[in-house]
């Protein structure tokens, strides 16, 4: 088998970027240059996508600041809440706010993503929250039950999904970390996985595209066998957090398997004979219909540089095992 490789998430803004922002926000600058420095910093990480021969093509993300916000900005019924920190990270979010039920509405993500550089020679993917994470990571009112209330989000995304899927998109992502967190702290329910289950219930199967719900963050070894049961085309699993000998146990037969070997939290690069190994073994024993390697999470937390290494790095050992 070959693998494929991509990446997941939000890529670490340069320090030109950085600049521009922080001269916008002392009143110093524009948005209009700022706006112009991520244009030209995401044109350059879609072309080293490319040119690295990734298999998705992703938006680097630099028009927003964290996974909900297209959804919080302009969804109507929605509204910006309270900023928290983005899990055990110096990052943050802010909370959204769901006035529910909401109506059905799509184009939400559109001024965010450069779609047109995205969709020129390469597969484009798109990723959107998970209605799991979504719930219970916003305050949320107007619905009579939580099975309601993430029933509606997955309505919401599901109809965005196939909104982009119609714009040439070809993969959909879905990132689901809350779920990982939840079962590491020991605080996972019956009650969550049922909520995570009727979320992709509704928008795990997209017309015209694949989709990988992609947990991180957290050790998902012990859930494993509740996501292969899930309504989506591939697993992504954070193999920082879970142990390959978890991983291992289970028969991915009838799914694709993401492994997320690079730690984009960490500067430090892995020796690439060392995932090689790590892939071959979880090929060998769990049977999945595509083998992916990805970052276990987006590489924004240390920044530019970093990114543009871990890229070269999943290229050269997709390179590597694909010989």
């Amino acid at each position: 088998m070959k693998i494929g490789a991509y990446l997941t998430g939000s890529f670490g803004q340069s320090q030109e970027l950085y600049k521009a922002r922080n001269e916008w926000k002392r009143g110093r600058g524009s948005e209009e240059k700022v706006n112009e420095q991520a244009k030209k910093d995401a044109q350059q990480i879609i072309k080293l996508q490319k040119e690295a021969g990734l298999d998705f093509i992703i938006d680097p993300m630099f028009h927003f600041y964290y996974l909900f916000q297209p959804f919080s900005e302009n969804v109507a019924g929605v509204s910006v809440g309270p900023q928290e920190n983005w899990f055990n990270n110096n990052v943050f979010y802010w909370r959204p706010r769901i006035e529910g039920p909401l109506e059905i509405q799509t184009g939400f993500t559109k001024k965010y993503l450069h779609t047109e550089e995205l969709l020129k020679n390469g597969s484009a993917m798109a990723i959107l929250p998970s209605p799991y994470s979504l719930l219970v990571l916003s305050d949320v009112k107007g619905y009579k039950s939580k099975e309601e209330a993430v029933t509606n989000l997955g309505e919401i995304l599901l109809a965005e999904a196939q909104n982009l899927v119609s714009k040439g998109y070809r993969r959909v992502q879905y990132d689901e970390p809350a779920i990982a967190v939840k079962q590491s702290l020991g605080a996972l329910t019956k009650e969550d996985l049922h909520l995570l289950r009727r979320g992709i219930g509704i928008c795990g199967k997209v017309n015209g595209a694949t989709t990988s719900l992609n947990t991180y963050f957290g050790n998902a070894g012990q859930i494993i066998s509740h996501l292969l049961q899930l309504p989506i085309d591939c697993i992504g699993i954070d193999g920082t957090e879970t142990s390959i000998n978890d991983i291992i146990k289970h028969n991915f037969s009838g799914k694709e398997l993401t492994l997320g070997f690079l730690d984009a939290r960490n500067t430090s690069l892995e020796n690439p004979q060392d995932i090689l190994e790590s892939l071959k073994l979880v090929e060998n024993k769990t049977n999945p219909v595509k083998l992916w390697l990805t970052p276990n999470a987006g590489t924004e937390y240390r920044g530019f540089t970093h990114g543009i290494k871990k890229l070269e790095l999943l290229a050269k050992v997709k390179e590597m095992y694909n010989e």
